[in-house]
């Protein structure tokens, strides 16, 4: 396959990855010093895992389960995104510091790569018959861009202090809106 098939790859990774960034940044932020190694490798691998996973999927049960997805995908991952936004917002300010979990972050994953299985679709749709190097891209790019997403989202989180968790949880609920008009 030519270089520019895999700049095109590679650039639909980036394009894919911007809503795990912004989820990851927001996590860190409001998690602070408790975002460890630990959870900044665990959050980026759970983004780039999906990402990867969910056009995989999409390749495979496009045809059963696009049309399902194409018309309720943006409001499954909207509803997503706002209710742990909306959680993070009223959890601010109680004395237990919210921490969330990897169902929580599960849950995240799976809003963040919605569009990622009509990306699976599309590659079904072009005959695309290598998707194992594809979905393999689309992964690690996610997973770097989220790794980076969390190292900032700390030092933002540092700069901010105890509003992280507001400021992670409105980027939640945009990102929702976001989510429903634009799809």
């Amino acid at each position: 396959m030519s270089p520019a098939h895999w700049t095109e790859i590679f650039l639909i990774g980036v394009s894919l990855s911007m809503d795990a960034l912004a989820v990851s940044v927001a996590l860190s932020a409001a998690d602070g010093k408790n975002f460890t190694w630990k959870r900044i490798l665990l959050t980026a691998a759970m983004f780039g895992l999906f990402q990867a996973l969910m056009p995989l999927a999409g390749w495979f049960g496009g045809n059963l389960f696009g049309c399902v997805i194409r018309t309720y995908g943006k409001y499954i991952a909207a509803l997503l995104l706002a209710g742990i936004g909306g959680k993070m917002i009223w959890d601010c300010g109680k004395e237990e510091k919210v921490s969330f979990g990897i169902k929580a972050l599960l849950l995240l994953a799976v809003a963040t790569s919605i569009d990622a299985f009509l990306v699976g679709i599309s590659f079904a749709c072009l005959g695309e018959v290598h998707i194992i190097p594809e979905v393999t891209l689309i992964g690690i790019t996610t997973f770097l861009i989220s790794l980076g997403g969390c190292f900032g989202g700390r030092f933002s989180g540092k700069l901010l202090g105890s509003k992280c968790e507001i400021v992670g949880g409105l980027v939640l609920i945009a990102l929702a809106v976001k989510t429903l008009i634009l799809g």
